[in-house]
């Protein structure tokens, strides 16, 4: 009615659709007379969203469709010929809808015109006094219908009542006339039609919808009158707006008559008003017979009850009770009956009486329910089944009651008496009851727990276990309606808040086999239990804690694996946990007004605004009584907007905090893998945030984010916090970061999706997109009325018309976020002009609306339709301009920037997650991230080198140019020091190489990854032959299938490659060779593959030898020839005749230098290849051995090791050409022999001896001349000897002698050995021994260097037939036959040359690998090796030297050495164990003497020395390694009187420093090892420390000691080294301490010697402090651990403590070493070394001196840990306290003293005060 004025008519003119009511009519209705029931047939519910549109077309195009069909119709009609049947056809079909015996009958009310339009008032007026309308033209079909059809209609005849002006001043109007007098309705019939038609005929039920009686009509009524406008408001006056006018694009606001006609009730049907009614007398009837029946029930004195009642009634299964209980089917039909009528709004015409006795009898059916056992036995017989069958059924009949009991008492009746409490707590208690003793059990079985028989009976009955599930469900929604609409007591919310507590954390099975019931049908009951917690959430505000908190308290039940716990489906999304949207939608309600504040809400809820008229709605989930009294002081109405939202916002966010504060300091407390799964659960709430971050229906999750990214940007921040608690934090920011990367992806993927032709608000919301993501955009285009905002409420209005009450939490945080938004923005008032600050102002009107009542825009304005694309897109970009969102570049920032923390653990994490936004939104890479990164992979943590490598890699798929400017890093990287570093670095490097065609970069790459073919690490060296397999020889698998000519032009590009590769150096050829041979052999995979491949690249390599522009880049020959080298070493059988003989040629010239590495290759060639050819051309052997023969004299010592070996091979195959060896031989021995006999013998003549003995080496190592005994007699007739081998030393010998030229003696003694590597025996001859001998003694490096590798091939040959380097491996004897046998096992004579060299030599090849770090040094090394694998010595000989050895910095040294070592100790630990002492003095020698570094470890990273020392050990026994650790730690003890402080600095100081530099740095394999090694080295600074410090406090600082006579002891006192020195033992009470004071002399020996002593035990606690940081042994001293440790703690592998490195130790250790600098130096570090023993700064209490004493004990091995708290006290062994305040000097012998008594403790000097780079505290480390 709103705009009617006194006349009765619109302000338009127009008449209303009813009369208004008289005063009488309307009292009835109003608040005055009665409380209004929740009864729709007297005030109909309002409407929450517009009323919905009656059109029948829903797009122009079905319009255009429908009227193209009614054309066709009219013109087929309108034609003059016959009427066609598709018409006649659709003709009877209209008839037959048009069939007035089938058609409803409607009555019509019409209120008469009382004013008509002015514009109109001379139009004729109709029939029921309204104006005349034009006539409608009809159409031909629809005039056709019209005749042809006879339905017969109605109206009513009211008489118009007198016109009254407009312009009438509303002050003096009165009624003018009473309601109107209303004619009985005329009867029209259609008359043609009934002419045409007359089997139709017209309804004869026609009625009179009212008929005044005449005493009716002569009583006058008072009317309700509305005044009208006043006389001077003119349409004309209206203000326009413009700039608010102009955003009406897509919507508009609603007209009046619009609004009037929402807010009017809607009238009953007649047939709906049946129907009630109907409902009503059937309950009516039904309760009737019900309590007839129970009126009956008691039986008659016979014992008999009426069949009548027995119908209705059976007894109470419990017995317990008189009261009867309803049959069941009775028991249903009363529940249908209950709820028609609460249906139909008719509940208030049933008496209360009647529904107060239909509760009672439902209590008796519930109270039968809680009596009985719910529970499942194991092992039940059929009959325990079949009864506990019964009590189900009574079980859901119980159920059944509670829900009719409930119904009552929600439909809205207002008598307390229906309201029992009691009632209220009965159906509480069944429910639980039945939750807990039946259901939740039945879900929590599984078929392979002990539950299964639960299960197996479940699943047997679950379909009735499901309908009572499902029951359960229903009565669980109407309790929480109930608590909603009734203001209950705090008990019933309490039990219901912990029934749906309990149902939500109920652990339901992860798959469909292992549940019972099946894992949706309880989820959907899982989802009830949330809308009733979220409903009371939202009722109660009072109970938001306590919810809160029993949510917080149970998340600890939840399944910490992300597939089980994420079980609530979205409609169109990735499932999440249900706990997850329950938090949420907490959050979303926090951010919405309460019921109570709405129904607070006036009714002139616009009163500020004259523009608006008042839409009051009364909230229809909460009775007018019976509510709660608010805590609300004020009325939100009368506030400002930003009043109101600051409220609500406040709330959310302290809600959000709470939430998210609870969470993350227990997940600080929890890691991933432990017992509570707090961590776990974390990542996964904001795993389900994120997926909903961007949703409509979400907005919480931002609310949410962003307090969880405010609280870990704390965490990463504050200094407070420890390393574990920043790691989290810059994970989840990482995560977090990720959705924020995805949200925009989905932005930009909906906005493409988005058609901007579909509509003018899909245009506008792409640019909007756009400008956010370009970040671009104003912030008012954003907030805008008509803005995304808005178009967000719209959709979620259109999905919410059921009144979800989700989406109305959506919706009013939507609202709250939007305001805030507005608010914030006019606060800050920066950058706003006139015109943004008009509609900010506007909007803020408008918001504030919204917010007191949630219908006001839908019943104020309409809107274009909004489509789910347009509406997710639109939240969208909301989303992406709220906070948390806008965080992304600061949370990149903050990574990068951890990317540079000291803690290795903090930058490893940062780098996962800048990964993670990488991949995301690769975009933010740019030079500045690219470079922080590669600084990151020199890091000393190999943690973080791996990590940023890793980055690294990513970074080069994502940009390309990174690559190039790099490369050169990630190669490097390839030989880092971590095994894992260079794993990483290969496997870019391949992909690398494979998606780049450059040679230079595929070169670069393959000379780096040969590199690690030799690597020391197996899997290192195995990973890069199978890569190398993959990128070099794989690719060809498949040539069968490839295009012959690509597979050629590929093969010729890799040939090329290979051929560049090979150039880069001599390193390459050998790790090719073994390269290749790996590939070919037999144990590959693809060996037949493998080897036809590399036979085609022979091929392709003698065509480039023939012709180099077969080839790509061209490779000179030279080069082509020697990459043919390494496949002829590789495997021979490559190689064919024909290719041989067309290196034939190059065997002919020589003149130049190239010609000549030509030549040399072709050589290597044929002596590989010449052995295995099956045939040969005779000619073409014959030519190449002449060839060769001919340039014998020119040819340097490569050639003729070559030449000397084809040229045998060759006499091999002809026969019958030794002759020309023979004399090749006899001529050199001849001119040997001619000019020796010069003297003194000159340059020339030596050159020339010297070019004899070379050529007379090479042939006597490669002929076997044996057999040709006498055709060397025959030539050289004076000669008696009986073997050629003996006739060559006899001559070469002689000229090792020292009188020679040292050139001559070089080239003996290599030409020497030589021969004695082919004959053996020549080894014994004396004359050979005595001439090596004299090349050890003399110490003659050169000498030296040709004997070792003469030695070094020798014992590679014998080893070639020893256990471990036969060529036939072990196993294969039975293939072979005695093959192997012959080879390996068979005795010989070089067995004995092998001894005996070993035995003789050994002690100079010790003696020269450890004097030298050269070339020399590796072949000493490799003999060394080769003498303890073939088992020529003694293990004890040779193993110090291994372990001193294995320090070597060159890694093949130390690799060989390591092999060996190891080797050793597996074979022979408990022998090996006794030398480790002394291999620790000979490293350290080795170190100093050697490689001149002290030093007991290496920096970048830190790594000790002897670090394969202790790998050795940790694969043995735990006994053996704690005790090489006590006697290291006695090793460093000392003596004070004994030990040296001479040198500088002196020796016995740098030997203590590289022992414990060492032990600090050891990889421990177990914490036991730890304690014991603090406990032994707390035993020497509590042992020795003493007595130094005692020393220090009499002869240094001069503290007096006035002993009492009985008690003093002389004892000798220490003085400087070789002196006896007297100690005075005296009990601490009896010690004066007077200030310290320096003696004015002070003997600079003594100082000296005492300051190197208080340096070592300084190092020794700087060490043991470091070693209690570094493995976090500090947390039990300090009381961070709860539990007793136990062995199974002792024996677990130790864990570094994140963020300590040795930086800082290593810098105190280097503070300590400059103390001998000067005597002011010495006298602080005397001083301070006093301090330390005599105040213990940790403060550390008798209870922990026990425990830690006991670890000790255990960690030594002299007793067990126990958990028993209860044992017997434990005395820690001597020396075992650490750092303790001395109690005083004691002797070597111990001498006891009396007991300290309580609190007589103090410090004997004043503590100093700290300074740079002190270790007062020793826990400083850092």
């Amino acid at each position: 009615m709103n705009g009617t004025n006194g006349s009765w008519h619109t302000n338009n003119g127009r008449p209303l659709p009813f009369r208004p009511p008289t005063v009488d009519e309307a009292l009835q209705y109003s608040p005055l007379s009665s409380i209004v029931p929740f009864c729709p047939s007297i005030i109909p519910f309002p409407s929450a969203g517009p009323p919905s549109s009656s059109a029948i077309f829903t797009t122009q195009e079905e319009r255009r469709s429908a009227r193209r069909a009614l054309d066709s119709f009219n013109t087929d009609n309108g034609s003059t010929h016959s009427t066609s049947a598709r018409l006649q056809k659709t003709l009877q079909d209209l008839q037959q809808l048009l069939n007035a015996e089938e058609l409803t009958q409607f009555n019509f009310k019409s209120a008469p015109h009382f004013a008509g339009n002015p514009n109109d008032r001379n139009a004729p007026l109709s029939l029921n006094g309204a104006p005349k309308t034009k006539e409608l033209q009809l159409g031909q079909l629809a005039k056709m219908v019209l005749n042809n059809t006879n339905i017969s209609f109605r109206y009513p005849t009211p008489v118009s009542p007198t016109k009254t002006s407009r312009k009438q001043d509303t002050s003096n109007r009165a009624p003018q006339q009473p309601p109107p007098k209303l004619q009985p309705q005329v009867i029209i019939r259609n008359e043609a039609s009934s002419k045409q038609n007359p089997a139709i005929q017209s309804s004869p039920n026609i009625k009179f919808t009212h008929q005044q009686s005449p005493a009716e009509l002569s009583i006058v009524r008072p009317a309700v009158i509305i005044p009208g406008l006043p006389s001077s408001s003119q349409r004309e006056e209206y203000e326009t707006f413009p700039h608010i006018d102009a955003h009406d694009a897509f919507s508009k606001k609603r007209k009046r008559e619009d609004v009037a006609a929402d807010n009017e009730p809607l009238a009953l049907s007649y047939d709906q008003r049946q129907k009630a009614d109907a409902a009503v007398n059937s309950l009516r009837g039904l309760l009737q017979d019900i309590f007839e029946a129970e009126d009956q029930y008691q039986p008659d004195t016979s014992g008999f009850m009426s069949s009548n009642a027995a119908n209705f009634f059976t007894p109470n299964p419990t017995g317990e009770s008189e009261r009867p209980v309803l049959v069941h089917s009775i028991q249903t039909r009363l529940e249908s009956a209950v709820q028609k009528v609460i249906s139909a709004g008719r509940i208030a015409t049933i008496p209360v009486d009647y529904l107060s006795r239909v509760q009672r009898l439902c209590e008796s059916s519930i109270t039968a329910v809680n009596d009985s056992s719910l529970a499942i036995g194991a092992e039940w017989s059929d009959s325990d089944i079949e009864e506990w069958l019964a009590r189900i059924s009574v079980t859901e009949n119980g159920l059944q009651a509670a829900k009719i009991m409930l119904r009552v008492m929600t439909a809205g009746r207002e008598e307390k008496q229906i309201y029992s409490e009691d009632h209220l707590q009965a159906v509480i208690t069944i429910l639980k009851h039945v939750l807990q003793t039946c259901l939740v059990p039945i879900v929590e079985a599984r078929s392979t727990d002990g539950g299964s028989d639960i299960f197996k009976l479940a699943s047997v009955q679950k379909k009735s276990i499901t309908t009572l599930l499902q029951v359960c469900g229903r009565v669980l929604r109407l309790l929480g309606d109930l608590i909603i609409k009734v203001d209950v007591m705090d008990h019933a919310i309490t039990s219901v808040e912990y029934i749906s507590t309990m149902l939500i954390f109920v652990e339901n099975a992860h798959s469909e086999k292992d549940s019972a019931l099946g894992i949706q049908r309880f989820e959907l009951v899982r989802r009830i239990a949330m809308d009733v917690l979220a409903k009371i959430f939202a009722r109660y505000e009072d109970q938001r804690t306590f919810i809160f908190d029993e949510i917080l308290t149970s998340l600890e039940k939840l399944p910490v694996t992300r597939q089980s716990a994420r079980q609530f489906k979205m409609i169109d999304g990735k499932p999440i946990q249900l706990v997850s949207a329950l938090l949420m939608r907490l959050i979303q309600t926090s951010a919405t007004r309460s019921i109570k504040d709405k129904k607070k809400t006036s009714q002139n809820l616009t009163e500020g605004d004259e523009d608006e008229d008042s839409t009051s709605e009364a909230d229809e989930n909460t009775p007018s009584k019976r509510t709660r009294p608010t805590n609300s002081g004020c009325n939100d109405s009368l506030q400002s907007l930003s009043g109101i939202v600051k409220r609500l916002h406040d709330d959310t966010l302290k809600n959000a905090s709470y939430l998210v504060n609870f969470m993350v300091q227990r997940a600080l407390g929890a890691t991933k893998t432990g017992d509570q799964p707090y961590r776990n659960l974390l990542d996964i709430f904001i795993e389900d945030f994120l997926s909903v971050l961007g949703s409509p229906d979400w907005p919480a999750a931002e609310i949410l984010l962003r307090t969880l990214l405010s609280v870990m940007t704390h965490l990463v921040q504050s200094d407070k916090f420890a390393v574990p608690a920043k790691n989290m934090a810059l994970d989840l920011m990482g995560l977090m970061g990720s959705g924020i990367s995805d949200l925009k992806m989905h932005v930009k993927q909906t906005t493409r999706a988005l058609d901007t032709s579909q509509s003018e608000l899909s245009a506008r919301l792409i640019r909007l997109s756009e400008e956010v993501l370009e970040d671009k955009v104003n912030e008012t285009d954003i907030l805008e009325f008509e803005g995304p905002h808005r178009i967000v409420l719209e959709y979620l209005q259109l999905l919410a018309r059921d009144d979800d009450p989700q989406l109305q939490s959506a919706q009013g945080c939507h609202i709250t976020l939007w305001a805030k938004h507005v608010c914030n923005l006019l606060e800050a008032d920066d950058g706003i002009d006139d015109y943004e600050r008009s509609t900010l102002k506007s909007l803020e009107k408008q918001l504030k609306h919204m917010i007191l009542d949630p219908k006001w825009l839908a019943a104020e304005y309409e809107f274009e339709p909004v489509s789910t694309v347009q509406g997710r897109l639109a939240a969208g970009i909301t989303t992406l301009r709220m906070p948390f969102c806008k965080y992304l570049t600061s949370i990149f920032r903050m990574l990068l920037s951890s990317m540079t923390s000291s803690h290795a653990t903090m930058k490893s994490r940062s780098l996962k997650s800048v990964v993670q936004l990488l991949e995301k939104d690769p975009d933010i890479l740019d030079d500045d991230v690219v470079q922080r990164i590669i600084r990151l992979t020199y890091d000393s943590s190999p943690l973080v080198r791996d990590s940023a490598l890793m980055i690294l890699g990513k970074c080069l798929t994502w940009k390309p140019d990174v690559e190039r400017k790099n490369l050169d890093k990630i190669i490097a990287r390839a030989g880092d020091a971590a095994i894992g570093v260079r794993k990483r670095a290969m496997k870019i490097l391949k992909d690398i190489y494979l998606r780049n065609e450059g040679k230079d970069v595929k070169s670069a790459i393959a000379d780096a990854l040969l590199q690690r073919v030799k690597d020391l690490d197996e899997s290192v060296a195995e990973l890069a032959r199978q890569t190398f397999e993959e990128i070099w020889i794989s690719p060809f698998h498949e040539s069968t299938k490839v295009d012959p000519v690509k597979m050629k032009l590929a093969l010729q590009n890799q040939v090329s490659l290979i051929v560049r590769t090979v150039q880069r150096g001599e390193s390459v050829l050998s790790v090719l060779e073994a390269l290749l041979q790996n590939v070919l052999s037999n144990t590959s995979k693809h060996a037949a593959a493998n080897f036809k491949i590399c036979k085609d690249m022979v091929a392709v390599m003698f065509d480039g030898v023939i012709d180099s522009d077969e080839l790509p880049d061209k490779p000179a020959q030279a080069h082509i020839l020697q990459t043919l080298t390494i496949f002829a070493k590789a495997n021979p059988k490559l190689f064919t005749g024909e290719q041989l003989e067309s290196l034939q040629p190059y065997t002919q010239n020589i003149e130049q230098s190239d010609n000549l590495l030509v030549y040399r290759s072709v050589l290597i060639i044929f002596r590989h290849v010449f052995p295995s050819l099956t045939s040969y051309q005779t000619s073409f052997l014959s030519t190449v051995q002449g060839a060769l023969m001919k340039y014998i004299a020119k040819m340097g010592k490569m050639e003729l090791n070559e030449i000397a070996q084809c040229l045998w091979i060759i006499n091999g195959v002809l026969k019958d050409t030794a002759e020309r060896l023979v004399r090749l031989v006899c001529s050199v021995i001849a001119g040997i022999d001619k000019e020796k006999t010069k003297s003194p013998l000159d340059d020339a003549t030596t050159k020339k001896i010297v070019r004899y003995l070379t050529i007379l080496g090479y042939f006597g190592k490669s002929c076997d001349f044996e057999s040709h005994v006498d055709l060397f007699k025959a030539k050289m007739p004076g000669w008696k000897g009986t073997t050629v081998a003996g006739l060559i030393v006899d001559t070469i010998c002689p000229f090792t002698r020292q009188k020679h030229p040292h050139t001559l003696r070089e080239q003996a003694f290599e030409s020497l050995g030589m021969m004695c590597q082919s004959w053996p025996k020549q080894f014994l001859r004396s004359d050979v021994t005595t001439a090596f001998d004299l090349v050890f003694v003399n110490n003659d490096s050169k000498l030296e260097r040709i004997v070792l590798s003469q030695f070094s091939g020798f014992f590679a040959l014998e080893e070639k037939r020893s256990e471990t380097g036969a060529e036939i491996a072990v196993g294969e004897g039975a293939v072979h036959g005695t093959e192997r046998l012959g080879i390996s096992l068979v005795a010989n004579d070089n067995d004995g040359v092998s001894t005996f060299i070993a035995q003789r030599f050994l002690t100079h090849i010790v003696r020269i690998a450890l004097g030298t770090s050269d070339e020399l040094a590796l072949t000493a090394t490799q003999i060394i090796v080769s003498i303890n694998r073939q088992g020529l010595v003694h293990p004890k000989e040779c193993g110090p030297a291994l372990i001193a050895l294995e320090t070597s910095p060159d890694p093949a040294i130390s690799k060989i050495a390591f092999q060996e070592h190891r080797s050793l100790h597996h074979k022979h630990e408990t022998m090996f164990e006794k030398e480790y002492m002394k291999a620790v003095s000979q490293a350290f020698d080795y170190q100093r003497d050697v490689l001149h570094d002290t030093f007991g470890a290496t920096t970048q990273p830190f790594t000790s020395k002897l670090h394969l020392l202790f790998e050795v050990l940790k694969t043995g026994n735990s006994k053996v390694r704690k005790k090489f650790l006590s006697n290291l730690c006695e090793r460093i003890n000392f003596e004070l009187p004994k030990l040296s402080s001479k040198g500088e600095p002196p020796s016995s100081l740098l030997y203590a420093r590289f022992c414990i530099q060492n032990l600090a740095f050891f990889d421990y394999a177990r914490v036991d090892e730890i304690l014991h090694l603090v406990s032994c080295l707390e035993k020497v600074v509590t042992g020795t420390g003493t007595v130094v410090a005692h020393a220090i406090e009499t002869e240094i600082l001069g503290i007096r000691l006035d002993p009492e006579p009985h008690l003093s002891q002389q004892v000798p006192a220490t003085s400087t080294p070789n002196t006896q020195a007297t100690i005075l033992l005296k009990v601490e009470s009896d010690i004066v301490r007077p200030e310290p004071f320096i003696k004015n002399t002070v003997n600079e020996a003594q100082l000296r010697h005492l300051t190197t002593a208080t340096m070592i035990l300084s190092m020794i606690w700087e060490t043991r402090t470091f070693l209690r940081r570094l493995w976090g042994l500090h947390k039990q001293r300090d009381g961070k651990s709860n539990s007793k440790t136990t062995i199974k703690d002792l024996n677990r592998a130790p864990t570094k403590a994140p963020g300590v490195t040795g930086d800082k130790y290593w810098e105190r250790i280097s503070e300590i070493m400059n103390a001998l600098d000067s005597p002011d130096a010495m006298m602080a570090q005397c001083k301070t070394f006093a301090e330390l023993l005599a105040v213990d700064n940790e403060l550390k209490v008798a209870s922990e001196d026990d425990e830690e004493a006991e670890l000790a004990r255990a960690a030594a091995g002299y007793e067990t840990p126990s958990d028993d708290e209860n044992g017997g006290e434990n005395v820690l062994p001597s020396g075992g306290a650490r750092g303790r305040k001395r109690k005083g000097s004691m002797s070597a012998a111990g001498t006891p003293k009396k007991a300290k008594k309580a609190g007589t403790g103090k410090p004997r000097v004043r503590p100093r005060k700290n300074r740079s780079g002190s270790s007062v505290t020793p826990e400083g480390d850092g």
